[in-house]
């Protein structure tokens, strides 16, 4: 995707010049023009945009006004500010106020792709990767604690979102004039994406709230219900398939088969009776047992007792992630993958792979190595 350079001036005709001026480089970026700043801030929240050139001095919104708003909204986007009229502390205002370059006016064409291509070289200063996984490239960002702004490119809709770390910890999003964890969602959904990398992050203050594995998680699971939504087919409902009626039994036969019958819960705990496994006092026969009934088992053999698995089941939907974890492991040379933890806010979650991908939510007080020691 060619960079886009918005120029923004109410002089039509120095708009007209610099436009003609810059056709000759337009394989490097290509030009798009505001004759106002009003109209410029119409355009960042629909277009691509990669840079922008702003006049100062212009009626109703004027070049402070747009360098404040793309600082505020769009802190991907550097600004370059000219002006015909200024002052020797003109320039120092501009560039304390967040531009990352001055120009005075008038303006030669070459001069200017010079200054163009300085500011355009330092957005991809880190490099640039082509059809990769954003997936597994992400949690290389967050295992090396990177800061760094990645320009995230989806060639197949001509879409650009921005991702924006410190330290290795997501710290906002943005497509067009949308920010924070929806961008984030979406961003993360497109397959197959090219990047651009910056190495600084402009963001100061987390506008997402959560740990980088959770949110990848989430935003794979709305993908995965947004695809499933989209391949359902209705279900006939016709006479033929409706299940035949069964009669409720009256309080005295329900009362009579509870007497008679064993309940299969009797001296469960609600948990228990809820993941359908109990703690033995003899050696657990997992070959016996399903994979979500033996890994409950094993957890609650190490602990002495299930009390701190809130819930345990089985979801193939994780097979995306264990695939990605799994990836960069043999990245790492990091051998076979046994377990995947994800500390979130109100409780913690074992991942274990297996042909039924066995998920535990487990209680927050319960020591982070010993979870994971019971299937590292």
């Amino acid at each position: 995707m060619i960079p886009k350079v918005l120029i923004i001036d109410d002089d039509r005709a120095m708009l007209r010049l610099l436009e003609k001026e810059l056709e000759e480089y337009a394989d490097f970026f290509s030009i798009a023009t505001a004759a106002d700043g009003e109209d410029a801030l119409n355009k960042l929240s629909s277009e691509n945009v990669s840079l922008v050139i702003t006049d100062l001095r212009m009626p109703g919104v004027d070049g402070f006004d747009v360098l404040n708003r793309v600082i505020k909204d769009y802190p991907d986007i550097p600004v370059m500010v000219m002006t015909a009229h200024g002052k020797p502390k003109t320039k120092e205002v501009v560039m304390k106020s967040g531009a990352v370059d001055y120009l005075a006016k008038p303006v030669d064409g070459a001069k200017l792709f010079g200054r163009i291509m300085k500011a355009l070289k330092k957005m991809k200063e880190g490099g640039s990767l082509n059809r990769i996984s954003l997936e597994t490239y992400l949690q290389l960002v967050e295992m090396e604690e990177q800061t760094c702004t990645l320009r995230v490119m989806n060639q197949s809709i001509d879409r650009m979102g921005v991702l924006f770390f410190k330290n290795g910890f997501l710290m906002d999003a943005r497509i067009g004039g949308r920010r924070g964890r929806a961008a984030a969602y979406e961003i993360l959904s497109w397959p197959g994406v090219s990047l651009s990398i910056e190495n600084s992050c402009a963001i100061e203050k987390k506008n997402i709230d959560g740990e980088l594995q959770a949110i990848l998680l989430d935003a794979m699971r709305n993908k995965d219900e947004d695809d499933t939504a989209d391949t359902v087919e209705p279900v006939d409902s016709g006479p033929d398939q409706t299940a035949p009626a069964e009669t409720a039994p009256t309080p005295s036969e329900a009362g009579n088969k509870a007497a008679d019958e064993p309940s299969t819960d009797a001296g469960k705990s609600p948990q228990q009776a809820k993941t359908g496994f109990h703690v033995k006092n003899t050696p657990v026969e997992e070959e016996s047992m399903s994979p979500v009934a033996a890994a409950g088992e094993k957890f609650a053999a190490a602990m002495g007792g299930n009390d701190a698995i809130q819930d345990i089941y089985s979801d193939p939907e994780w097979a995306k992630l264990i695939s990605h974890v799994e990836n960069l492991g043999q990245l790492f040379e990091s051998g076979v993958l046994n377990v995947i933890y994800i500390n979130r806010s109100d409780r913690q979650v074992l991942v274990v792979p297996d042909v039924e991908n066995v998920v535990l939510l487990i209680d927050k007080d319960v020591p982070r190595e010993g979870a994971i020691s019971v299937f590292a």
